[in-house]
C-alpha cells in the first residue's frame, strides 16, 4: 500500500522546512529555491559585509503547471477545506493536511497543518502551521492551523507593504460610515453607534452629543471607537 499512499504524502517523513520549500516552489513558477535563514550582515557602521542572494537549484515543474496549482490553491480558500485561512483584503492560497505519525506508539496520533500562501496571484509569503497531536475536538489542518495561518497573513502582509484590496461585500462586512448623532441624548447615540458596529467614548457627563469625532459620514473600519463631546470643549483639530 506505501506506493499509493505516497502519492498523497503518507508513507513519507519530510522536515517542515522541506515541506515549505517544496510549497514555495509549486507557487512561485515551479523554481525549486535554495532556502537560507540568514539575508545578510552589516559591520557596526551598517556597511554591508554580504549578502544571500535567492538561487534556483532546479525548474521543477513548468510555469503552466504552478499557474494552475495557484489557481487550485485559492480554490480551497474560497470555497473548500481552507475557508478559515482567508484573510479580507487579499488573495489567499493553501492546503490543509492531516497525517498520521509514523514513529509514534498512538496509532491515533496526528499531526494537522495547513500552508497558505499570498497573494496568491504573485506569491510574496508562504505560512507553515504545523501543530504536533492537537488535543482538540478535531485533528484537522483546515480548522486547526488555517486560523493560525490567517492571523500571521493578516499582520505580516501589511508589514511588508502589501496593501489589501478589498471587494465591495468585504467593504460592506468591515467598514462602516460613521453616523451623525449630534444633538441626540448619549445614551440614544450610543445605542445608535452600536447599531452600525462602532463603540462610543463619551467625554463629559452632560446629557446631549455637542460634537462627535469622526464627523458623520467618515468610513472607519467596525469596532472602530467614535469620540461624543457633551462638554463643548472639543478641540477643533480634530476635525482636520
Amino acid at each position: 500500500m506505501e506506493l499509493a499512499s505516497c502519492s498523497f504524502g503518507q508513507s513519507s517523513k519530510v522536515s517542515y522546512l522541506q515541506m515549505l520549500t517544496a510549497v514555495s516552489a509549486i507557487v512561485n513558477g515551479g523554481r525549486l529555491m535554495q532556502p537560507y535563514v540568514v539575508a545578510g550582515a552589516e559591520d557596526a557602521d551598517g556597511v554591508t559585509l554580504w549578502e544571500t542572494a535567492p538561487t534556483v537549484k532546479a525548474q521543477v515543474i513548468s510555469e503552466e503547471t504552478s499557474a494552475t496549482m495557484r489557481t487550485l490553491m485559492e480554490g480551497v480558500v474560497t470555497d473548500g477545506t481552507g475557508k478559515n485561512a482567508a484573510v479580507s483584503g487579499y488573495r489567499v492560497g493553501g492546503k490543509s493536511g492531516t497525517s498520521q505519525k509514523l514513529d509514534s506508539e498512538d496509532a491515533s496520533a496526528r499531526i494537522a497543518s495547513f500552508v497558505a500562501v499570498a497573494p496568491i496571484d504573485d506569491p510574496k509569503l508562504a505560512v507553515l502551521v504545523c501543530l504536533d497531536e492537537p488535543h482538540s475536538w478535531t485533528t484537522s489542518g483546515g480548522a486547526l492551523s488555517a486560523p493560525v495561518c490567517a492571523e500571521v497573513l493578516e499582520k505580516a502582509l501589511p508589514y511588508l507593504g502589501i496593501e489589501p484590496h478589498y471587494t465591495e461585500a468585504e467593504m460592506e462586512k468591515l467598514f462602516a460610515q460613521v453616523p451623525d448623532v449630534t444633538g441626540w441624548r448619549t445614551g440614544a447615540a450610543a445605542l445608535k453607534l452600536k447599531e452600525y458596529g462602532l463603540e462610543a467614548h463619551i467625554d463629559g457627563d452632560a446629557e446631549r452629543v455637542v460634537a462627535q469625532y469622526p464627523l458623520a459620514g467618515v468610513q472607519v473600519r467596525k469596532g472602530s471607537v467614535v469620540f461624543l463631546d457633551t462638554t463643548g470643549q472639543n478641540d477643533p483639530t480634530l476635525d482636520e
